[in-house]
């Protein structure tokens, strides 16, 4: 069975463009009534503004009389608007005290309200009040403490009368835009309509000729679901069916999940082994450098105390020549076990490499530091590892260093510890040194 393709064409043209083709006609019809009836109100508007404006600059010159201040106002008010075809003040009396331009319009009521004419041109004749201002009266009766006001009479008129041709242009302007918008639209709607019903019959067709031949037994044959478009679940539902998929989606989705965790666990464990000296189980420089430059910013933001203590087993080369290196590893061991039991859970202990390790020791003041160096020394001297049922002491030296919050380097406090340990090494080993921070 073979579908008649252009028959579904021609509807899938049809459904598809004609609303969009009635949508675009509505849409353009009413924004160019709609914005149509808004450029007419504002010019209205303006009118009544300019008007308005005219009408209290004119306000003591008509109560004073001076004519030919009026014709300077009207004269600037024209100048002000290239719509303006004429300016007029008149009197309360409607005697003319100043005309600009050239009216075409009759002269509008002056019956002391605001008149607005549309015709040809516009005309606003706007009535000129004296501005009120409060009158104390002792013999009115009071009036919740508000202030009574003079009655105003009518000083004068000032009638604008503005051009409608630039508006009819916008107008003009304004359909002609909208038609051509409306032809683009209708244009672009009918060229994708015929887009889409060729790619769905396209697509209808080549899901048909597959069924076609599966109908035929032949079972090898598949749906191309990268160009079935909006009908690829039809296609691979299609293709699922012949090919009697075993693995479903939510299988694959759990094998993806479980295959992200061990590579979550893996990377985990590298970090953990990255942070950690294999050997002693202390941090490793890498962790200690990170915790270190944290510290630093703590101490200088919230002015607290920062100690280091660097550490370098005795003689340790000899250990491992008389001993051999798996003795000198037990030893560095030992070392870090000793070294742990004396420091609190706040510090950090760390290797640096070899047998030189280190102490970051946050909130304590030097001298606490030196007493704790001075513990470890004697907790370190006092330990006795068996070696081949002998006993084996081995002791270290200690350098102190207090922060320094104007260093803001890591590199030159570790080097004021380093210069302590390095003269407790001078000065006979199995001792502690402190670095006193440089007055400046």
């Amino acid at each position: 069975m073979t579908l008649k393709l252009g028959g579904i064409r021609a509807r899938l043209w049809i459904a598809t463009a004609l609303p969009a083709m009635l949508v675009i006609g509505l849409l353009v019809v009413g924004f160019a009534s709609r914005y149509g009836e808004r450029m007419a109100d504002a010019l209205k508007d303006r009118a009544i503004a300019s008007a308005r404006q005219l009408g209290s600059a004119a306000e003591f010159m008509l109560f004073a009389g001076d004519r030919e201040g009026l014709i300077r106002l009207a004269e600037a008010a024209m100048r002000s608007d290239a719509q303006l075809r004429a300016v007029i003040i008149y009197n309360a009396q409607g005697q003319v005290r100043a005309s600009v331009g050239q009216p075409m319009s009759q002269m509008p009521r002056l019956d002391g309200a605001l008149q607005v004419v549309t015709g040809k041109n516009l005309l606003v004749a706007q009535p000129i009040y004296p501005t009120a201002v409060p009158v104390d009266d002792p013999y009115a009766p009071p009036m919740a403490g508000a202030a009574r006001v003079a009655k105003a009479q009518v000083l004068g008129y000032a009638v604008l009368e503005m051009s409608m041709l630039t508006l009819e242009q916008q107008r003009r302007e304004l359909l002609t835009w909208s038609l051509a918008t409306a032809a683009g639209g209708l244009l672009l709607a009918g060229i994708l309509a015929s887009v889409i019903a060729s790619v769905v019959t396209a697509q209808i067709g080549r899901i048909n000729r597959v069924v076609v031949q599966v109908g035929r037994g032949h079972l090898d044959s598949r749906v191309e679901a990268e160009r079935a478009g909006i009908l690829r679940p039809l296609a691979v539902g299609i293709n699922l069916m012949i090919a009697r998929i075993a693995t479903t989606q939510e299988e694959l989705q759990q094998q993806i999940e479980h295959a992200t965790q061990e590579l979550r666990v893996q990377k985990d464990a590298a970090e953990q082994a990255a942070r950690t000296d294999a050997l002693t189980g202390v941090a490793s420089r890498r962790a200690f450098t990170e915790a270190a430059e944290a510290e630093m910013q703590r101490a200088i933001r919230y002015r607290t105390e920062l100690s280091l203590l660097i550490m370098d087993l005795d003689h340790f080369k000899a250990v491992n020549d008389t001993y051999g290196h798996m003795t000198g590893d037990a030893v560095l061991v030992s070392f870090a076990q000793t070294v742990l039991q004396q420091v609190r859970s706040v510090d950090l202990v760390a290797r640096l490499g070899g047998e030189e390790f280190v102490v970051l020791l946050p909130n304590i003041s030097a001298e606490r530091s030196q007493a704790l160096a001075e513990r470890i020394r004697e907790a370190v001297d006092e330990h006795m590892l068996m070696v081949d049922g002998k006993p084996l002491r081995y002791t270290v030296s200690v350098g102190v260093a207090q922060f320094d919050p104007r260093e803001l380097s890591l590199s030159v406090w570790l080097a004021r510890a380093d210069s302590a340990l390095y003269r407790a090494k001078a000065e006979g080993r199995n001792c502690v040194r402190i670095d006193e921070i440089p007055m400046g």
